[in-house]
């Protein structure tokens, strides 16, 4: 005996006919709600903690940009900049070595800015679990 499935699509509500019984309401819906939960945007937390990695990230490019540019370390923005790029790179001083100083400073501030950039990521999807 075919049994009838009434399903909504898009708006429209279709009847359909199958030989096979209904799958029981409560699975269908603890599936759909896991598969919403899943796919959610970030709550306020998470998304705090995404935005501080990407600031903390374009700090540190930022003052590689003005490393490489050739900025003048006496303007205050400059030196603002770099300051905190430093402050924000201590951990990674010395993870690679390079004759050349400017060199040296970008590489261990990328290495930084993807740590950083990594680490904010992850935190940020275990927060919203």
């Amino acid at each position: 005996m075919a049994t009838q499935i009434w399903r909504r699509r898009r708006g429209r509500v279709e009847e359909t006919t199958t030989s096979r019984p209904a799958v029981s309401d409560a699975r269908t819906r603890r599936w759909n709600t896991t598969r919403v939960r899943r796919f959610q945007r970030h709550d306020g937390l998470s998304a705090f903690v995404w935005l501080v990695a990407w600031t903390i990230t374009l700090v540190l490019l930022f003052g590689i940009a003005l490393t490489w540019g050739g900025a003048n370390p006496g303007n205050g923005v400059v030196h603002a900049v770099l300051r905190a790029g430093t402050w924000l790179a201590t951990p990674f001083d010395d993870v690679f070595r390079n004759s050349d100083a400017r060199k040296q400073l970008s590489e261990n501030w990328l290495f930084a800015a993807g740590v950083y950039l990594v680490a904010g990521r992850v935190l940020a999807w275990l927060l919203r679990w």
